[in-house]
């Protein structure tokens, strides 16, 4: 199975947000805090919480070749400066590349310098460093380094004691604490086929972002809706009560405007609930009866003066004006043309054809009923009622064909009409004493529509007198005219609704229409409350829709199926050769007598977790069951089937990793680390000499590097660093360059003239040069057929020991007889009292053993 695209085919129905997270894991490997930002904005938009956010998601194009791994890590040297525990200060541990073993006694420091490498590296039980507690002063801050190199490109890195570094955490620690972890508790698997940690850090993503919204989320909720003391039971109240984000915002825009008709209703209810209420109401009844007549013929008075100012009344008196002094000059045109030089004045004026018209209606009533005028045959003139000449009648001809004239016929007309609308505006009074008394009444109805009444009033006064004054300067309509509002309809709709009090007065009003009143009522004032707090209300919709948005986008950031598919590839690619590899560890540990498995218990945040478990009973904690040496045995097995998942090959260490176990399990997983030490870096930290022999045969026979490293406890602290093993662990050929090097300090002593300090050093060489006799005779002559520490007998080496001759025997004898004299613990007679031998000699009895041991191994095959 390739991990990383069976996560590329998983992550397609999943949020955009979480695409776009894999894109940016596979990319760059960790998210920092701006990604954090960016992928919560995407997860909100995604539900309307925040604007479009564009995103890119995880393709196969963003899938490395064939996935990638880092060089492996490998520890050059932990350099302790100073204040981790009681360790000495400025003290240097270095490593090989294959095996290193440091060897040191119990409180020698070895754990100081492996809690070091566990605060940087990967370890289950993690510790943090104390300084020197028992010093009876504060301890320093603690300054420390490690140096390593990641793969293998000869780079130097250093780890400095702050924060993480994702290199040096590849290299694993294992030690008692990590021990305890292993066997008691339940573990995810630290390392995984390239690509499956992706699920651990989408997790981690998930919950960073959750965290993140979920405070956002907790902003929201500390709102809320005050309370609007709507009455109980009314279509306001239950929506209101039942507001949610799927509450229709029209639906309470629609209930809380009233209209017009509805407010007017909502006043009416009002009025007659109180009419019900009243102890007469048949008094009441004629009072509002007589109210509304008085109404009414405001109404009439306000609809007449309406009919007068209204702009299309002031349009036409304005225009009829206009009209009549263009006819007027039409007339006067024809006048001139008509009528001869000489006339009186005024010939032909208004005033005139006024007079006209009085002699034809006094000749044809009057003087000639029966005949056309003007009569002029031989007859009298109607007004001066002298007989008239012929150019006189002539001259009344002339004057009848101009007034009978179209023109002239016209500007009469003009005259008329303008006439009557001026007389109606003339008549006009706005108000009256009968005007302001109806007035009143309204003000005890309604006071804002008597203010409004008012207003009118006095607006129409104002309108009056300016539409006069401008038809006295005959200028036209002037500018800046008032406006005139009409009120005649609201004083109307008044009325009609006294008339409606008066009607529910006249019934049989029981406590039922008074009930059905106040329900009516009451849904009324609920919604023109509502009206009030509308903004409220909408706000607290957005408000939910936003919590059940911030609820959508949680469930965006569930961890249940990466875990799930965590869990389904873990089984595939981990779970199955951990189970197998944990088995064959055993195996390689010689743990046969307890059955044990390494078996899955569930998951979350993406991980897979893993416990050690007895086979035939799995509900009996391990430590209840197994010895402290067995414990130990299963626990370095885990560890190891715990390596064989990754395919790192970076370094491992460990503190200790013997301790408690018989001698058939030391020897075992001595051999383990051996063979581990083939593939990879392996640092031990030991106090067990044997198991540190058993270290160095294994090491020789497999061809496995093999650097020693010391530390012990001096004056200065612990953890003091020696690059040679101490005396009991060294192979003959280093002890005889030990006594070498003793011996150029007692010489010193020697030529100083210190012969105390000589003679005690002397001593104490023959003692350790005897001891070298000793592991001369089963390293070199025996060919270490039988060592001391060893569990069994090298028989396949027995036939190198068939050329010792007596020479070699001579000289093994003469050799630890002389250094028997010498060594401290034995107790020489008086009398054979001898001097220490010098130098020269001293350092002849060391190179005796030398040649001893060089000769022997000169003529034995390799």
């Amino acid at each position: 199975m390739n991990v990383l695209n069976e996560i590329l085919h998983w992550s397609q129905d999943r949020p955009k947000w979480q695409r776009d997270a894999l894109r940016r894991l596979v990319l760059t490997g960790e998210l920092e805090d701006a990604d954090i930002e960016a992928l919560t904005e995407i997860c909100k938009s995604a539900h309307g919480l925040a604007e479009a956010q564009g995103y890119s998601p995880l393709t196969k194009d963003h899938l490395p070749p064939n996935g990638t791994e880092a060089g492996h890590v490998n520890i050059q040297s932990i350099v302790h400066h100073r204040g981790v525990n009681a360790l000495a200060e400025d003290q240097t541990v270095t490593f090989g590349t294959g095996l290193t073993v440091v060897y040191g006694d119990n409180a020698a420091g070895k754990s100081g310098y492996t809690r070091i490498l566990k605060s940087a590296c990967r370890a289950r039980g993690p510790e943090g460093i104390l300084g020197n507690v028992l010093s009876g002063t504060a301890p320093p801050t603690a300054s420390v380094s490690i140096k390593y190199t990641v793969g293998g490109d000869g780079i130097q890195h250093e780890w400095t004691g702050e924060g993480d570094d994702e290199s040096i955490a590849r290299v694993s620690v294992f030690d008692s604490h990590s021990a305890t972890v292993y066997l008691t508790e339940k573990t995810d698997v630290a390392f995984r086929p390239f690509g499956l940690d992706l699920f651990d850090k989408l997790a981690k993503a998930c919950k960073t972002v959750r965290d993140k919204l979920e405070c956002e989320k907790r902003a929201l909720g500390a709102g809320g809706l005050q309370t609007l003391d709507l009455p109980e039971g009314t279509a306001a109240a239950k929506l209101v009560v039942s507001l949610s984000s799927l509450t229709d915002p029209e639906e309470v825009k629609a209930l809380a405007m009233l209209s017009e008709e509805e407010k007017e209703r909502l006043k009416l209810l009002g009025k007659q609930l109180v009419d019900l209420q009243a102890k007469d109401p048949a008094k009441t009844a004629r009072e509002l009866t007589l109210r509304a007549g008085r109404l009414r013929s405001l109404v009439n008075h306000l609809r007449a003066a309406d009919g007068v100012l209204s702009a299309e009344a002031v349009k036409a008196i304005f225009d009829s004006q206009r009209e009549l002094q263009t006819k007027r000059e039409e007339a006067g045109k024809l006048r001139d043309a008509t009528f001869p030089a000489g006339l009186l004045s005024g010939t032909g004026s208004d005033s005139w054809v006024v007079l006209w018209e009085a002699a034809r209606q006094f000749s044809e009533t009057e003087a000639y009923p029966d005949r056309k005028f003007p009569v002029t045959e031989e007859e009298r003139c109607v007004l001066c009622q002298q007989r008239l000449e012929a150019n006189a009648a002539v001259r009344l001809k002339q004057f009848e064909t101009f007034v009978i004239s179209a023109t002239e016929k016209e500007l009469r007309e003009a005259r008329e009409t303008y006439t009557g609308l001026y007389k109606g505006l003339d008549e006009l009074r706005v108000t009256n004493e009968t005007v302001e008394e109806a007035v009143k009444e309204i003000r005890i109805e309604v006071e804002s529509l008597a203010d409004e009444v008012s207003a009118s009033l006095t607006e129409a006064e104002a309108r009056c007198g300016g539409v006069v004054k401008g038809l006295q300067n005959e200028q036209g309509m002037p500018g800046g005219l008032a406006e005139y509002t009409p009120v005649a309809a609201k004083i109307e709709s008044l009325a009609e609704q006294l008339d409606q009090r008066v009607q529910g007065l006249q019934k049989e009003a029981g406590e039922g229409e008074k009930e059905k009143i106040t329900t009516e009522l009451q849904e009324l004032e609920a919604r023109e409350r509502l009206g009030k707090f509308e903004s409220h209300v909408l706000r607290e919709i957005e408000r939910k829709k936003k919590i059940a948005a911030y609820g959508l986008c949680l469930d965006d950031t569930r961890t249940q199926r990466v875990t799930i598919k965590s869990t389904a590839i873990t089984k595939v690619v981990v779970t199955k050769k951990l189970k197998e590899s944990f088995q064959d560890e055993l195996k390689n540990l010689e743990f046969k007598h307890v059955e044990v498995e390494l078996k899955e218990i569930g998951g979350d945040l993406g991980n897979m977790y893993h416990k050690l478990l007895l086979t035939r009973a799995p509900g009996v904690e391990l430590p209840r069951v197994v010895s402290e040496g067995e414990a130990r045995c299963l626990s370095i097995a885990a560890f190891f089937a715990e390596l064989s998942t990754a395919d790192d090959p970076s370094a491992i260490l460990f503190d200790d990793p013997v301790s408690s176990l018989d001698y058939k399990w030391r020897d075992s997983v001595a051999y383990r680390l051996v063979e581990e030490a083939k593939t990879r870096q392996v640092m031990v930290f030991t106090h067990d000499i044997v198991f540190l022999l058993r270290l160095k045969q294994y090491a020789k026979e497999q061809d496995v590097e093999m650097l020693d490293q010391h530390v012990r406890q001096s004056m200065i602290g612990a953890g003091v660093c020696e690059q040679e093993l101490p005396w009991v662990a060294m192979p003959v050929k280093k002890r005889i360059g030990f006594l070498k090097n003793a011996w150029q300090d007692a010489k010193k002593l020697f030529d100083a003239g210190d012969d105390k300090a000589y003679e005690k050093e002397a001593t104490h060489m023959y003692g350790l040069l005897q001891e070298a006799w000793e592991r001369g005779l089963e390293e070199v002559l025996l060919c270490g057929i039988v060592e001391r520490y060893r569990v069994g007998v090298q028989t396949q080496q027995i036939e190198k020991i068939a050329d010792i001759s007596l020479e070699d025997c001579r000289a093994l004898e003469v050799g630890m007889t002389k250094c028997s004299n010498w060594r401290p613990g034995h107790d020489r007679a008086p009398a054979a009292q001898q001097d220490v031998p010098e130098p020269d000699e001293l350092i002849g009895d060391i190179k005796a053993l030398e040649t001893w041991v060089s000769g022997i191994n000169k003529r034995r095959p390799r």
